[in-house]
């Protein structure tokens, strides 16, 4: 099961929220947004089947705003997407998560949001 978290405020459509099942949402006050995001986010945490994550992360890639990213995991490999671009790698990979974290910080996303769990 491919599990993660999306913010319904990064996305340019929101019908690609019939993919995936719901699991919680959740409302959260932002206290210190960079200047494009809003200060009130709608966390929605999902899962789909192992056997659909590389397609709904290519499609959840290609709805992202820019300067957002959407994290998610399976049991042994981690997703972290960003607008036009996946990065997929065995949890536990140190180099591959610095690598997904730098290409964050080079599309100008705030460095204390690129932290995701594995």
């Amino acid at each position: 099961m491919l599990k993660g978290l999306l913010l319904k405020e990064s996305l340019t459509r929101l019908d690609v929220l019939i993919r995936i099942r719901v699991t919680k949402t959740e409302t959260w006050n932002i206290q210190n947004p960079a200047d494009y995001q809003p200060s009130v986010w709608t966390a929605i945490s999902f899962e789909v089947e192992e056997s659909q994550a590389d397609l709904l992360a290519e499609v959840l890639s290609e709805l992202l705003k820019p300067r957002w990213f959407i994290d998610a995991s399976t049991e042994t490999t981690v997703y972290v997407i960003f607008p036009g671009m996946v990065f997929k790698y065995p949890k536990g990979d140190g180099a591959q998560r610095e690598l997904a974290r730098q290409y964050g910080m080079s599309l100008n996303i705030p460095e204390r949001q690129l932290d995701w769990g594995e």
